[in-house]
């Protein structure tokens, strides 16, 4: 009897199991492809050699990968940056924003907005302020490094001089390259006893860098070097030595950073020390760590770009000027 029972109360269990629907399939996750992605690249502006190169690195290798583009020029004006960012995270088409910001801070509400949004965001050329757990990794150069590399090139340059004095022409105030490369060059500089006695800013500019050093030199002509923390403002400094009879890269060592044909023409020139390099030639990088991020990967805080220092009495500097692509 107790066998009977039991055994139809297995095969009621069966039945009913049998019966029962099935539980729902888990859908296979997406796998991201490079013609998967719409990107939203936030440039800053158009204020030089360096930053075209970037431009057109976005540009050319996002038509190589196939992924769709959506380019923001902003104009060098933070508000028209932080709206275009807005823009982006509205767009249902955008999946990656990518953010190289004119400044360090002003990016915390944006930043929380694309997160609730489910937008993946890449900081690129320069850093924010704080923020970590709103993108996904750093990709760009070490300023304060490019900096230090700056401040021991200017010390070999000055080694035996009587003074030390040197001015510096400083990028856009609160831009992360402006500071660190700052703070860098100080860093080293000061060790050998170098004197930074003239620090302003001319906003990345030819006209602006010229135009500060002519009224600097207005004042005095007691400087032994200058340090451009870019190729243009290093440039401008050169025309302002020149129309003041001094000779640029003798008289008064000059030094920056970049290393775009500009700045190698210069040095062929010999107008110009040194340059310090800065890739742009980022968007490769960002590409690829767009689309691991898009497919789970956990990237790594910050993501480096290798950098070269190049001199004006380089032996070979013909050689690899020619075989520069920016």
């Amino acid at each position: 009897m107790f066998k009977k029972l039991a055994f139809l109360i297995v095969l009621v269990s069966l039945v009913l199991a049998a019966c029962a629907p099935a539980a729902p399939a888990t859908p296979e996750k997406k796998v991201w492809t490079y013609k998967d992605m719409t990107v939203g690249v936030l440039q800053t502006g158009s204020e030089g050699g360096w930053r075209a190169a970037n431009t057109k690195s976005f540009k050319e290798t996002a038509t190589q990968l196939g992924l769709n583009l959506k380019f923001y020029d902003s104009q060098n004006d933070l508000a028209k940056q932080v709206a275009g960012f807005q823009q982006f995270v509205q767009d249902p088409e955008v999946d990656v924003i990518v953010l190289q910001a004119l400044e360090v801070t002003g990016w915390e509400q944006v930043m929380k907005d694309a997160k609730a949004a489910g937008k993946t965001v890449i900081v690129s050329d320069r850093r924010i302020d704080g923020l970590e757990g709103y993108f996904a990794t750093y990709i760009g150069a070490d300023f304060v490094e490019e900096g230090r590399k700056a401040g021991t090139e200017m010390c070999k340059m000055l080694e035996g001089s009587a003074s030390k004095n040197v001015w510096e022409l400083v990028g856009n105030v609160g831009s992360s390259a402006a500071i660190d490369r700052g703070v860098g060059f100080r860093e080293t500089a000061e060790k050998c006893g170098i004197t930074v006695t003239k620090s302003q800013t001319a906003n990345w500019s030819v006209v602006e860098g010229k135009q500060v050093t002519e009224a600097w030199l207005r004042e005095t002509k007691d400087v032994q070097g200058i340090f451009g923390q870019n190729d243009e403002m290093a440039f401008g400094a050169i025309e302002a030595l020149k129309e003041a009879g001094l000779t640029p890269a003798v008289d008064v060592k000059l030094l920056s950073v970049d290393a775009t044909g500009g700045a190698f023409q210069a040095m062929l020139d010999g107008t110009l020390n040194v340059t310090v390099e800065c890739n742009p030639l980022l968007a490769p990088q960002v590409y690829e760590a767009a689309l691991a991020a898009l497919n789970g990967e956990t990237l790594p805080a910050w993501i480096p770009s290798q950098e070269s220092v190049f001199f004006m009495d380089d032996p070979n500097l013909k050689e690899i000027a020619a075989g520069r692509s920016y």
